[in-house]
């Protein structure tokens, strides 16, 4: 049955999409995601860097979540519209996730797909890796809509991740482009940990207290008994803190609540809000604990301390599945419960330096000064019809 609705479906906005074909290809640059209905930083990055050096390309920006619901859903369809639309006037699209309309439909021979996954590093398994296991697609709806088909570059942040990425995408790893991801400009720049500092200070002035501060951030669970499991263990947490040496923030996965919690005198203190993202709490914060979730590249980039809460590892692992060894190859101090995790802190206990140094290496490998000019010259050549591969893996630069 799915087969024949992605057929027609197919078929359908093939048709549609042949119209807006007619119209004349501009020297357009277009981000798509579904990801968020605002700009991801990495998309911000880029479009700055394309609208101050390269002003002779117009950007376009289409972020929307697709609704829940069947009449959020049909609603969709005119984005879709949108995303056509954008697809047939470009040079070069950049997607941070799946999108439908740019893997299924059969696109002008000078358009360019650029794909930068919206998580740094290669850790959980998804897409290919686990189609018909629980949390993934069936291979038959993959199959169907040619998930992660038409990509012509695909990024990732270190050259360990492109054999994990190549399966998960199914596809050949010469398309791959181990420059890095945007957004680790912004996490290794002094001045934008300075400015940020400087506006989380803004918002929670509580935290400029002279104490260290410690930053947990779960991984959202799917299932009503896992999230109260969650909620247990943070709690356990916040209790076993000494808050008379020790600052507490809590940020919650987006899908969660995506709020943060700030506990600087008690755990029962708590300011709340959702103003920033994990990793610019990384700005103030001293230690990261954190469990099953890729932040852990952004705070090693950070140099930050990386602690593992693992107090379901064994299910969580079980049901999904890691790219790496999750209990041996993390540079971490691991615990089972929130006194193992707090007296670790409490006691000055990290990871070996060099394992942190070589992980890093491995998977967010930052070699240029700034990984989003290099963006702009590989669309800038792409756009302009002479890009020629010599970021892609295996290319004698990039081996």
């Amino acid at each position: 049955m799915i087969g024949v609705f992605a057929k027609l479906f197919g078929f359908f906005m093939g048709i549609i999409y042949s119209f807006f074909k007619l119209k004349k290809t501009k020297n357009k640059v277009a981000f798509i995601s579904r990801q968020g209905n605002e700009p991801s930083l990495d998309f911000r990055y880029l479009i700055s860097e394309l609208n101050e050096r390269y002003p002779q390309y117009e950007t376009v920006v289409l972020c929307k979540m697709i609704p829940s619901g069947i009449v959020g859903k049909i609603s969709y369809l005119f984005e879709m519209l949108r995303q056509m639309n954008a697809l047939a006037a470009s040079k070069v699209v950049i997607l941070d996730g799946y999108c439908i309309l740019a893997c299924m439909l059969r696109h002008k021979k000078d358009l360019k797909i650029i794909q930068i996954w919206h998580a740094l590093g290669s850790f959980k398994r998804f897409g290919k890796s686990i189609l018909d296991m629980e949390g993934g697609s069936s291979s038959r709806v993959a199959e169907a809509f040619k998930m992660h088909e038409n990509y012509d570059l695909i990024a990732t942040s270190g050259g360990e991740c492109v054999k994990y990425f190549a399966e998960a995408f199914g596809q050949p790893e010469e398309k791959f482009i181990p420059i890095g991801i945007p957004r680790m400009d912004y996490l290794t720049d002094a001045n934008e940990a300075e400015k940020t500092k400087r506006a989380v200070y803004s918002v929670y002035p509580q935290l400029d207290n002279g104490k260290k501060a410690i930053l947990y951030v779960p991984t959202f669970r799917d299932n009503p008994q896992d999230t109260e499991r969650l909620r247990q263990k943070t709690e356990e947490l916040k209790n076993a803190v000494d808050f008379d040496r020790f600052n507490l923030v809590v940020k919650h996965h987006a899908v969660d609540t995506g709020l943060e919690e700030i506990y600087t005198a008690s755990k029962d203190d708590d300011l709340s809000g959702s103003a920033f993202m994990g990793m610019d709490f990384m700005c103030v914060c001293d230690f990261v604990i954190t469990d099953y979730s890729s932040i852990i590249y952004e705070a090693l980039l950070k140099d930050l301390p990386l602690y593992i809460y693992c107090f379901d590892g064994e299910r969580y692992i079980d049901e999904r599945g890691f790219y790496i060894d999750f209990w041996k190859d993390i540079p971490a101090v691991y615990g089972k419960t929130a006194l193992e995790i707090y007296g670790a802190i409490a006691d000055g206990k990290t990871a070996p330096a060099e394992k942190a140094e070589a992980f890093k290496k491995a998977y967010v490998d930052k070699k240029f000064p700034s990984v989003t000019k290099v963006y702009g010259v590989v669309i800038d050549e792409l756009v302009r019809g002479v890009y020629d591969g010599r970021y892609n893996y295996g290319a004698k630069t990039n081996e």
